[in-house]
């Protein structure tokens, strides 16, 4: 896995070098149109079952897009305000390599803007004790640092999150090594304070 986000990266710089930003934020805009039935104009979610991804990082984009279209990811279904239903995987599959890192660019150059939602500061914190000996090397910044080149989390849609922590437990949703030596030490106390630590977006 850590040999093809090398590729991944590689691939991300010489499309860059070539095409340059400004091409890939001219193309990028015109596909994220068609994400917005889901995502949200610049991707800033409406929908708390879908995730916010303005202001994710390129590199961020794309290695969840090529997760999704090499099945390393499972995808749910999803039926949008228009009636229309689909899921990441197909949506993955049907983007050119060139697509893929416009859109990533295009969303990259948006800012991340946290949910406000009602949370248990209390058990925020607790979170945040956990947070910074299991999951900090990783995902820095309580989950909100785009340079970790992962989904952002800090002040995340709270019933997407649950939905996530809820395949992460049951298998559905597959993780790396790492991560799920890490998970798998989390008590469901654990699991509860870290998700309202996300949701408080680091008001702490």
């Amino acid at each position: 896995m850590q040999s093809n986000k090398w590729v991944l990266f590689l691939t991300l710089i010489v499309h860059g070098c070539l095409l340059g930003s400004s091409v890939y934020a001219s193309d990028g805009a015109e596909i994220a149109k068609k994400c917005d039935g889901c995502h949200g104009v610049d991707g800033h979610s409406e929908d708390p079952e879908v995730p916010s991804i303005g202001g994710f990082s390129d590199f961020g984009i794309v290695d969840l897009l090529e997760s999704y279209r090499n099945g390393n990811r499972q995808a749910r279904r999803y039926k949008s305000a228009d009636g229309e239903e689909t899921d990441m995987a197909e949506v993955a599959r049907a983007l050119t390599e060139d697509d893929a890192f416009a859109v990533g660019e295009h969303y990259a150059n948006q800012i991340w803007k946290p949910h406000e939602q009602e949370f248990d500061l209390e058990l925020a914190r607790r979170g945040a004790q956990v947070h910074d000996i299991k999951c900090d090397k990783c995902h820095s910044e309580y989950g909100g640092a785009a340079e970790d080149d992962l989904a952002i989390m800090s002040g995340q849609w709270r019933q997407y999150l649950e939905m996530e922590f809820e395949d992460f437990d049951s298998g559905e949703r597959k993780m790396s090594r790492k991560m799920k030596e890490k998970y798998d030490t989390l008590s469901a106390e654990d699991k509860k304070a870290i998700l309202e630590l996300y949701v408080s977006g680091g008001n702490l």
